[in-house]
């Protein structure tokens, strides 16, 4: 066995075991993990893998591959779970690895490569996102598979590695959309920059061309099938579904504006533990940033598509996470050169400031002992704290009495034992505080039980509820209330006044006494019309319009309740904010019973139940 093979194998043992422990040892975590897998679940119920669904209704967000990676990884067990719709990113994360591994050894030597692919696994934001059941890690091997192809092409001129760069990156555009085009572009113009006849060679233009045509191959019968119309289907369907993810996403903020420096404050934390090597990496790579083909290679695929995704407005810390194994090849080689050649009081500063980071991890869960949260500072807990504890003594102790030529094995050790010992300690305690499950369990019974019912969702529909309930519900109070202007202009300024009228008169009536949610007096009714009354009144001008919708809202109320107080079993899902505001709303209350509620995330919900469905889930069940 080769020195390669034996460290592609090691490596990827090392990797499952660090991406794959415990994936399915808590639940899906909103917003995107049980989106996902919500579409895959529809995906095999519908029998439709052409068009996502996701409650029932066509999802035009994201293209369709880690929908399709989720419904063939859950094909064995025939049912989409937490270990199915995470296992695609963990086997996305190891490829990623191992495909990193390799592009480094083309680059510089196996040393070199082995530290690269476990600086790469070791850091903060790529082991997370290898474990997390999103698009991303799926697209970052894709674009790593497109950029380890293109380097290949450049050593070989062989056109089979071409043809694996476009098909790769047609492979990304399927998992996110045409933005994975973005990386191998900005690489191929700034590696060839002033190389007219070699960047022709590439057939950039082609290549892109046929990645968006074997897209289109899925995207134009899919959107032509979801829509109702073809004209639809090219307008709304299509043409504005494009413009919304690509342009409006990245260019004009409608999602996630940050301002330009945003990455600044993101990477540092997304790279940890490997941040505290920037102080001597970062000046070290700029001094060799020409200084042969491979370091042009890595400086071309990582700056322009920095400052790319710093200029768009829309921003968030996943998307630059492609550039990470790039970013992995530079920090390994200033990495081994300091360990080999550094001063040695950089890099005892260096594990000094990890060692300190430590401790002061492992002293928050013995501070949350004399909280008013101390509950949640359980045995499990306690112990992460301690190993913490441990690690950060042991970095502490060896950069005072070592000269630490080992930092590097220091920083990857430490952080592999507390990634593994957070996912049995630490996400068990988040997972009470981030899942639905527990809360929409006497939906999900009734459901697999074949039981008939009726199911809504007032003012916000998440697919966490429809994922662990197994019920698609209907959305109520989601739209505009009362007559939907024709002109943009006007659409958007209503849209807007009834934003805000919704937010004030929730704001109003927080702080208004009520005894029991369950049993709401007519005095509490009252004086929660009180409230908003006296909001609206003092309001500013603007906000004055609630009154020109104000019998159209309580008439679309008055709608709700008599669809609630109907013979069959009627279920709904509601924020407690929304319910305190309608309460006073209704003409006349429906019956109504509260059978959950919680805290999910950061809403407090309730599910509510009419005479027929409390009857219907029997007793026990409240």
């Amino acid at each position: 066995m080769t020195a390669t093979t034996r460290h592609l194998c090691l490596l990827t043992l090392a990797a499952l075991a660090l991406f794959g422990y415990g994936i399915g040892g808590y639940d899906l975590w909103p917003p995107d993990e049980p989106r996902y897998a919500q579409v895959a679940r529809e995906m095999g119920e519908r029998g439709d893998f052409l068009t996502p669904y996701v409650n029932g209704a066509p999802y035009y967000e994201k293209p369709p591959l880690l929908f399709w990676t989720i419904a063939l990884c859950s094909w064995p067990q025939g049912e989409v779970t937490e270990w199915s719709a995470r296992l695609p990113s963990v086997l996305s994360g190891v490829a990623t690895v191992l495909l990193t591994y390799l592009l480094a050894l083309r680059l510089f030597d196996a040393r070199t490569a082995l530290w690269t692919a476990i600086i790469l696994m070791t850091g903060a934001r790529f082991w997370w996102q290898a474990r997390t059941g999103q698009i991303d890690m799926l697209l970052t091997a894709c674009v790593t598979a497109a950029l380890y192809a293109l380097w290949r092409w450049e050593e070989t001129r062989r056109g089979g590695w071409l043809v694996l760069c476009y098909a790769a990156t047609a492979a990304g555009v399927y998992a996110k959309g045409p933005v994975a085009l973005v990386f191998p572009l900005l690489l191929l113009f700034g590696f060839y920059w002033g190389n007219r006849a070699a960047r022709r060679h590439t057939h950039w233009a082609v290549g892109a061309a046929c990645v968006l045509l074997a897209v289109a191959a899925w995207y134009v019968p899919a959107r032509m099938l979801a829509a109702e119309t073809a004209e639809q289907a090219v307008t709304s369907g299509m043409g504005g579904n494009l413009f919304r993810n690509i342009v409006g996403r990245l260019f004009l903020g409608v999602s996630k504006a940050q301002p330009p420096w945003y990455y600044a404050t993101t990477i540092p934390v997304d790279l940890l533990p490997w941040t505290l090597l920037l102080p001597w990496a970062a000046p070290w790579i700029w001094r060799r940033r020409g200084a042969d083909k491979a370091m042009r290679f890595l400086w071309c695929g990582t700056a322009p598509a920095l400052v790319f995704f710093s200029i768009s407005v829309g921003k968030r810390a996943v998307y630059i996470l492609p550039l990470f194994p790039l970013v992995a090849v530079l920090l390994a080689v200033a990495a081994l050169d300091l360990a080999d050649r550094g001063p040695a009081r950089w890099r005892r500063w260096m594990g000094a400031a990890w060692g300190l980071i430590l401790l002061v991890v492992a002293a928050g869960p013995l501070i949350l002992r004399f909280t008013e949260y101390s509950h949640f500072a359980n045995e499990p807990l306690l112990e992460f704290a301690v190993l913490a504890g441990a690690c950060g003594a042991a970095a502490l102790g060896l950069s005072l009495f070592t000269r630490m030529a080992r930092l590097h094995v220091v920083f990857a050790a430490t952080f592999a034992a507390l990634a593994l010992a957070a996912v049995w300690a630490v996400f068990p305690l988040v997972n009470t505080l981030k899942s639905a499950r527990s809360f929409c369990e006497p939906v999900r019974i009734l459901a697999e039980q074949g039981a008939a019912f009726r199911l809504y969702s007032v003012g916000f529909s998440r697919e966490e509820y429809v994922y662990y309930s197994r019920r698609p519900h209907t959305e109520a109070f989601a739209s505009l209330i009362g007559e939907v202007p024709t002109d943009m202009d006007e659409l958007m300024a209503v849209a807007d006044a009834q934003k805000r009228a919704r937010k004030l008169i929730a704001e109003a009536v927080a702080d208004v006494a009520i005894a029991d949610i369950a049993a709401v007096t007519e005095a509490e009714r009252e004086a929660l019309w009180r409230a908003i009354e006296d909001a609206v009144d003092d309001a500013d001008e603007e906000v004055q319009g609630l009154r020109a919708f104000e019998h159209d809202l309580i008439a679309e109320v008055d709608a709700f309740a008599a669809l609630f107080a109907v013979p069959e079993p009627v279920f709904v899902f509601v924020q407690e904010e929304d319910w305190r505001w309608l309460l006073p709303l209704f003409t006349t209350v429906p019956p109504y019973h509260v059978v959950r509620h919680q805290g999910v995330g950061r809403r407090e919900v309730l599910l509510l139940a009419n005479d027929s469905g409390r009857r219907l889930l029997g007793p026990g069940m409240d």
